[in-house]
C-alpha cells in the first residue's frame, strides 16, 4: 500500500509540474521557478522514498528492471532539475517530468518479478555499474538537448514568431550544452566499457554478448558524432538523428533483455 501511495503521490506532483511548465512554455517570462521547484521537489522526494522502500526490502535488494528504470529516471530528473536552476531548460522539464509520471504509474501495472540479490562489495563491479549509470544518464540528457535543439531550430527556420518571444533558451546555447554533455557522456561510456573489460569476466559470453555488442555500437556512434563535431563541425538533423539512434541502442543494451526476461517472459 505504501508503494502504491508513494507512486501516485510522486506521479501527481510530476503531472502538476509538467502542466505548469507547459502552460507557460511560450510565455516571455516562462514558468514560475519557485512553483516549479516546489512541485518537482515534492515529486522527487516521493520518488526517492519509493525507491528506498522498493529496492531495500527485509529479504534483500530488489534490483528488478522496473526498479533500475525508476532509479535511472530519478537521477535524470534530479540532474535536469538542478541544471534548470542556472540554465534555461524549459523544454526539457515537461519531458522528464511527464516521462517520470508515466513510468511511475506504469510500474504499478507491470509485474514486479522481484530479483533478490545479496550485493557483494566488489570494487571493480561497483566502478563499472557506477560509470555505466552515469554515462547512460548523461547521454540521455544529451539526447534531450539534441531534441530540444532540433525543435528550436525547426521553429526558427519556419519563422515562428512565438518562439522568438518565448522563454526557450537561445539555439547556440543549447547546441553548446548539447556537445558538452555528449563529450562527457561519451567519455564516461568509454570508461564504463573499459572497466567492464578489465574487471568483469565474460563480456562476450553468450548471455552478455548482446549487451556488449549494442553498447559498443552505441559508443561508435556517440564517439563518431563527438569527434566529427569537434574536428569537422558536424551538426544538424543528421547528428540529432544519430544521437537518438545511439541512445536507443544503449537503452536496449541496458534494459532490453532484462525487460523481456522479467516482464514479458516472467523469468527472474
Amino acid at each position: 500500500m505504501l508503494i502504491i501511495s508513494l507512486s501516485l503521490f510522486a506521479s501527481l506532483f510530476y503531472v502538476l509540474a509538467t502542466g505548469h511548465v507547459l502552460s507557460r512554455l511560450f510565455h516571455k517570462e516562462g514558468p514560475n521557478q519557485k512553483l516549479t521547484i516546489v512541485l518537482s521537489t515534492l515529486a522527487i522526494l516521493s520518488h526517492m522514498l519509493l525507491l528506498v522502500n522498493s529496492v531495500f526490502t527485509s529479504e534483500g535488494q530488489d534490483l528488478s528492471t522496473v526498479n533500475v528504470a525508476l532509479l535511472t529516471c530519478w537521477v535524470i530528473v534530479v540532474s535536469v532539475t538542478a541544471v534548470s536552476l542556472k540554465l534555461p531548460a524549459t523544454l526539457l522539464l515537461p519531458v522528464v517530468y511527464g516521462f517520470a509520471a508515466i513510468l511511475l504509474t506504469s510500474s504499478l501495472f507491470i509485474p514486479h518479478h522481484i530479483v533478490m540479490q545479496t550485493i557483494n562489495v566488489d570494487l571493480g563491479l561497483v566502478v563499472h555499474i557506477s560509470l555505466s549509470l552515469l554515462a547512460y544518464c548523461v547521454l540521455i540528457i544529451a539526447t534531450l538537448y539534441a531534441v530540444q535543439f532540433f525543435y528550436i531550430d525547426n521553429r526558427l527556420k519556419h519563422k515562428d514568431l512565438a518562439i522568438m518571444h518565448s522563454h526557450l533558451p537561445p539555439l547556440m546555447q543549447v547546441e553548446r550544452q548539447l556537445y558538452q554533455l555528449l563529450t562527457i557522456g561519451t567519455a564516461l561510456l568509454t570508461l564504463a566499457l573499459l572497466s567492464g573489460f578489465v574487471f568483469l569476466d565474460g563480456m562476450f559470453a553468450k548471455e552478455f554478448i548482446h549487451k556488449t555488442v549494442l553498447s559498443l555500437a552505441a559508443w561508435v556512434v556517440f564517439a563518431g558524432v563527438t569527434f566529427g563535431h569537434h574536428q569537422f563541425g558536424w551538426r544538424g538533423k543528421a547528428v540529432v538523428f544519430s544521437i537518438m539512434v545511439a541512445s536507443g541502442l544503449v537503452t536496449l543494451a541496458y534494459f532490453g533483455s532484462r525487460f523481456i526476461q522479467e516482464v514479458i517472459l516472467g523469468k527472474f
